[in-house]
């Protein structure tokens, strides 16, 4: 189970700018085309790499993040990547930097599976053939048996490198850049499997894994040109907000809001029977005839009111036996309270 803070912070864990200057030295563009980072968090990684050539295309589950990366990004969408419908194939570059934290175990899965896997495995089909992935993932990852063989299967034109030292220590991750063989038939580079499988053992990445900084000069990747644009890239859930406005405007919203409104009383008017005393009194203690009563000489300024106390009684009873019993008991009263003024001034309160 992954730490609390890792899962509130939804497995993000940016790329280093330094490591993202690095990357981009590691990079030639032929062209235009598409980019696509799938688990984009703010977008910042993608924007620094990409020349303005490309268009950048950005995923992010997690709202605040989604936002951030619309404005570094020339799309981005606010989803999941299960709900995403992309075109296959359409990707000259494709940037993995994906959570390291493990899936949601649904009501029928025997088991969860780590995102480090099913990000790559749900990723791959966007990239065209020739197309160029940058993998970023904890260095011991590598090491996972299906990790290890779907690298070895699918990519050549390999480098596998680390952090450099300022980072490495702090992160941990290690940097595979590969290009996705165009072969129907693919078979395992076992020599790249046998290397992967090591990756868990810390020494050994020390030893026999170039930090990036040294590769920058070496080596070089050239990302193919792609197309300048892509068809299909939707969300099958669209964002709840896109639909507040339409149902506030709806007429079955409004007529809702009508339904459920608090009705308003309205007092006034002749009464349909004569009343009497007890009746006015209550009308003037509710408040329900407060205000201007009368006209005239006969105008007056009324408010009425209820006084409601409390009386405490006590009685006693003598039992056969010559024993005694005190009962205390509180009763509730309530007395009518009217105060008027006249015409000419004169203010009367009546109990």
């Amino acid at each position: 189970m992954s730490h609390i803070g890792n899962k509130m912070r939804a497995g993000f864990f940016a790329t280093p700018e330094r490591q993202g200057e690095y990357i981009k030295a590691l990079l030639t563009v032929e062209g235009e085309g598409c980019w696509l980072d799938p688990t984009c968090g703010e977008g910042e990684i993608l924007k620094q790499i990409a020349p303005s050539s490309v268009q950048t295309y950005g995923v992010e589950i997690e709202k605040t993040r989604a936002y951030k990366a619309a404005d570094q990004l020339s799309h981005c969408l606010h989803a999941s990547l299960e709900s995403m419908v992309i075109q296959n194939e359409a990707f000259s570059l494709l940037f993995l930097n994906p959570p390291y934290d493990a899936t949601m175990k649904g009501i029928e899965d025997d088991r969860t599976e780590r995102k480090e896997w099913t990000t790559l495995q749900q990723s791959i089909r966007y990239l065209q053939p020739g197309g160029v992935m940058i993998y970023i993932i904890p260095s011991y990852r590598f090491a996972d048996r299906t990790i290890a063989r779907f690298l070895s299967t699918q990519f050549e034109d390999i480098g596998m490198m680390r952090f450099s030292d300022e980072d490495y220590s702090d992160f941990r991750q290690c940097i595979f850049i590969g290009r996705k063989r165009t072969a129907v038939h693919k078979e395992v580079n076992q020599k790249l499997f046998d290397f992967l499988l090591h990756m868990s053992n810390e020494a050994f990445i020390e030893q026999s894994v170039t930090p990036i900084e040294m590769m920058v000069g070496q080596k070089t990747w050239a990302v193919p040109e792609g197309l300048a644009e892509i068809k299909t890239f939707y969300s099958k859930i669209e964002e709840k907000s896109k639909f507040v406005e339409s149902i506030q405007q709806s007429k079955g919203f409004q007529a809702f809001k009508e339904r459920t409104k608090p009705k308003e009383h309205t007092f006034g008017g002749d009464p349909i029977l004569p009343i009497n005393m007890g009746q006015l009194s209550l009308l003037l203690a509710s408040g329900s005839i407060n205000g201007l009563v009368g006209e005239g000489d006969h105008l007056h300024l009324v408010q009425g009111q209820e006084v409601v106390t409390k009386i405490s009684e006590t009685e006693e009873i003598v039992h056969d036996n010559g024993s005694k019993t005190i009962i205390n008991k509180t009763r509730t009263k309530r007395d009518v309270n009217i105060k008027f003024i006249t015409s000419n001034g004169l203010v009367r309160k009546l109990m």
